[in-house]
């Protein structure tokens, strides 16, 4: 299949208050950078046209631990209200400044076993099908990492709730393609799966 050639931003969405963790997991380390670092990585070594961080609490402190370049820092300072608005957020800035965009692809900066080449894979996915959105497969449905074509950017922009972009998902079912993430769609909320995300790590590196 052919690369695409659309323009596919990634959403980095790393606003939360990590109150599980019970501090910052975004900085927590993760093989040569941190959790956040990582994702960005990632997102820069995918297909991805540009990449855009969205940043909430703790955002002075962990704004200053990123030391790559190449993506963009836009903070939510109504990260409290949820996922969903940080996502209204991020698409209201990315709507903004790029006016050639195809659709967007939103990812959660605490998965680190999902690399570039799953982001790759969900563009060949969309690009391969009629599907106006092609998320990640989960037991109870289908959620992020998910690329949602431009049909959607309104939709986007008007959530507001915790819930983040599922219930669109959930609209727009007979639309969604779901690509199955092979085990890396893995949160890290607490403590103990940070833990056991890293030993896994230190076992396969």
């Amino acid at each position: 299949m052919p690369h695409s050639t659309k323009q596919f931003p990634v959403l980095i969405l790393a606003a939360g208050a990590s109150s599980r963790m019970g501090r910052p997991k975004q900085l927590l380390s993760w093989k040569d950078t941190t959790l956040l670092g990582h994702a960005i990585k990632n997102a820069q070594a995918s297909r991805c046209s540009d990449v855009v961080v969205v940043l909430g609490a703790n955002y002075k402190a962990i704004r200053a631990g990123l030391d790559q370049n190449g993506f963009e820092i836009v903070v939510n300072t109504h990260w409290k209200k949820g996922l969903g608005s940080s996502i209204a957020y991020g698409m209201e800035y990315l709507v903004e400044q790029k006016n050639d965009m195809d659709g967007v692809l939103i990812i959660l900066a605490d998965q680190p076993l999902i690399d570039s080449k799953y982001l790759n894979t969900l563009i060949d996915l969309y690009d391969g099908d009629t599907s106006t959105i092609v998320g990640t497969r989960y037991k109870g449905g289908t959620g992020v990492p998910a690329l949602f074509g431009k049909m959607h950017f309104k939709e986007l922009m008007g959530l507001n709730e915790d819930s983040g972009a599922k219930a669109i998902i959930r609209n727009h079912k007979y639309k969604v393609l779901a690509a199955d993430p092979g085990g890396t769609a893995i949160d890290i909320d607490t403590e103990s799966e940070y833990i056991k995300l890293s030993n896994q790590l230190d076992k396969t590196s």
